[in-house]
């Protein structure tokens, strides 16, 4: 669902959002007028935990977080409770089995990244040194595909999550499901 989306450079808060308790709360709680903390917390929230960020190729969420934080030039983060209640309800509206899939796709393709920069030719006895090129030759020639399959699996996913929020009925999860008062 999209809860939370940038369009033109400019984050977009969508009103059902408000609706969802834990983010209701910290608009409630920032009592400015351009409610400046709401907007940054809101922004660390899209860009670390939605499946469309441009930081999702990163895995470890603490890690993802750390280069949100650098590169949106955030200081000082302290994610208080209310956010990280508003953190995990996020993470529910925008599960579906595509970008569970689009995950595990990721963890993968990032154990084949590391499985090749693991290869050590220093190390490897001559006899074993061919078989270590054919396995790299292989990978590195499926990866143009791989990158085309992913780039259309993000693709898809971001597609279902807006076709989520425009959905009636069969729904699985509904923002009234996790905390609508």
């Amino acid at each position: 669902m999209k809860l939370i989306s940038v369009e033109n450079y400019e984050l977009k808060i969508a009103d059902e959002a408000l609706l969802v308790k834990p983010i209701r709360k910290l608009f409630n709680q920032d009592r400015s007028l351009k409610k400046e903390q709401f907007y940054k917390q809101m922004s660390v929230l899209f860009f670390t935990y939605s499946p469309s960020s441009n930081y999702s190729y990163i895995l470890d969420e603490k890690e993802r977080m750390k280069e949100v934080l650098e590169q949106e030039g955030i200081e000082d983060f302290k994610p208080s409770q209310d956010f990280k209640e508003a953190v995990e309800i996020y993470k529910k509206l925008n599960k579906t089995a595509s970008s569970e899939l689009l995950a595990d796709t990721r963890l993968i393709i990032e154990k084949m990244r590391q499985a090749l920069k693991g290869i050590k030719f220093d190390q490897l006895d001559e006899k074993d040194v061919p078989g270590a090129i054919n396995t790299i030759a292989t990978v590195v020639s499926k990866l143009p595909r791989l990158i085309e399959d992913l780039s259309k699996a993000e693709k898809a996913v971001n597609k279902e999550l807006e076709e989520q929020g425009k959905a009636r009925g069969a729904q699985e999860l509904t923002i009234g499901d996790l905390g609508f008062e």
